[in-house]
């Protein structure tokens, strides 16, 4: 097998410097893309870890009847009309209703400033209730968590490299962001796929103060040893393009290390701290700490030099296959505010045209109830979207009928065969970021597939 030197380095290694993790290809690679613009973006994605129940996130109010046929506060898995944060969709031409713990974030979609992604899933290609029940285009491994995360952040089957699709991003953005000190991807809950490129490695991070190599300290004796890893790697190599790459990896590591070290350990900003305190405290939940730690870096990207980023934070609990009502109130108490709390910083920063949100989660729950007052695996979930670039008040997508046995249930408990898919999504944010077509259409082999490739939720 011929293997060049970056893939052999890619699928064979994986050299942290702090917390550098992934692949070492990560030297001058080419990209197809021209230049994308000037000014910074960043796209932020909030992982919603063991598959959110977005039936109870986004609720029909105008035809709640579909919804409390199924589900009703007797049913121990839904809410009553009454307990709904009703909004307008003008495209559905019919009012919805958020989760009652989204008081957050609905002034936010009031605003403009946040859509509905309905019904968005893994899909090869559109497929039909027949085309499922024939097992045809289906994407491998559903209901599977680990697989169905993987593939929201963009693995590719049958791919001889794990890659996601923020991290192939990356690679194709290569051009834009020469010069930056630290990369493109970054990661506030430890190495994912969706980060990780084929030719570009991303930075991982903690979710509270700074990294460093492993046994640096700021004693006499640490600071000869890492002066003395620095000479080393600069005269490194010696012809050999192998031991040459992965120590330009290892510097390049340890240049995105002093980069976000003053930036991860100085004060918190005023700017930041006013927009997430809450009655004179801090949330400590961790994806409130987390998105401390995005802000942080945004707040101070002309230091990075970085110019298209890419953010993943994420936090877990949502299997809730037991007292989903209880569990996912207490998840979204936290999440939200979050949400919320990071988009009031970027409104006071004057930037919140340029960085958005978006949730994901690897599916979504049952339409009907178990009998632990809880809700199993399904399929085709609703998302959000906030940032002051989004269209939004507004609802993207179709909306599925519900209908357990319906068109848009894969069997009979109600799991719904998405309408959109992942690579639509990404393809619409690539396109805001100012891809070109031809490198969004590397980034999602499968787009092909689909005749809308910008949904159009982005301004």
């Amino acid at each position: 097998m011929n293997i060049n030197r970056r893939n052999f380095l890619t699928s064979t290694s994986a050299l942290t410097a702090g917390a550098l993790a992934g692949n070492l290809g990560t030297w001058g690679v080419e990209s197809a893309s021209a230049a994308v613009g000037s000014g910074y973006k960043a796209i932020v994605c909030v992982f919603l870890f063991g598959g959110s129940d977005s039936n109870n996130m986004i609720i029909p109010y105008t035809d709640y009847s579909q919804y409390s046929a199924v589900r009703t506060p007797a049913s121990n898995v839904g809410y009553a009309q009454s307990q709904l944060l009703q909004f307008s969709a003008p495209s559905h031409g019919k009012m919805f209703g958020f989760h009652p713990d989204m008081t957050s974030v609905a002034p936010v979609y009031a605003a403009g400033k946040m859509a509905v992604l309905a019904n968005a899933g893994t899909l090869v290609a559109p497929l039909t209730k027949a085309q499922y029940q024939a097992n045809q285009n289906r994407p491998p491994s559903l209901y599977s968590h680990a697989d169905q995360q993987d593939q929201w952040s963009g693995l590719l089957a049958n791919s001889a490299l794990r890659t996601g699709w923020g991290g192939r991003m990356s690679d194709r953005l290569v051009t834009a962001n020469a010069g930056g000190l630290i990369p493109a991807a970054v990661s506030v809950n430890g190495s994912q796929i969706f980060t990780s490129g084929s030719t570009t490695a991303p930075l991982v991070i903690p979710q509270d103060g700074g990294v460093r190599v492993s046994g640096q300290a700021t004693d006499p004796v640490s600071t000869a040893r890492y002066d003395a890893l620095l000479s080393l790697l600069a005269s490194a190599g010696g012809g050999n393009q192998v031991v040459a790459g992965a120590a330009d990896v290892m510097n390049k590591a340890l240049t995105a290390n002093n980069t976000v070290n003053p930036i991860l350990n100085d004060p918190l900003p005023p700017i930041i701290d006013s927009a997430f305190r809450v009655g004179g405290n801090l949330p400590t939940a961790s994806i409130s700490r987390q998105l401390r730690q995005v802000a942080r870096l945004i707040d101070r990207s002309a230091e990075t030099g970085v110019k298209r980023q890419f953010f993943f934070v994420g936090t877990g609990g949502f299997d809730t296959h037991v007292n989903t009502l209880a569990n996912q109130s207490r998840l979204f108490r936290d999440v939200f505010p979050a949400m919320k709390a990071f988009y009031d910083y970027t409104v006071a920063a004057g930037i919140s045209n340029n960085v958005v949100q978006i949730t994901m989660s690897e599916f979504n729950r049952t339409f009907i109830g178990n009998a632990n007052a809880g809700v199993d695996h399904a399929w085709g979930g609703h998302q959000i979207v906030m940032g002051g670039g989004v269209k939004g008040g507004n609802m993207y997508g179709t909306f599925p009928l519900l209908d357990r046995m319906g068109p848009d249930s894969a069997g009979s408990n109600g799991a719904w065969i998405p309408t959109t898919a992942v690579d639509q999504v990404g393809s619409t944010l690539g396109k805001w970021f100012g891809m070109p077509d031809a490198d969004i259409a590397q980034v999602f082999p499968n787009l092909a597939n689909f005749t809308v490739k910008d949904l159009g939720f982005m301004g």
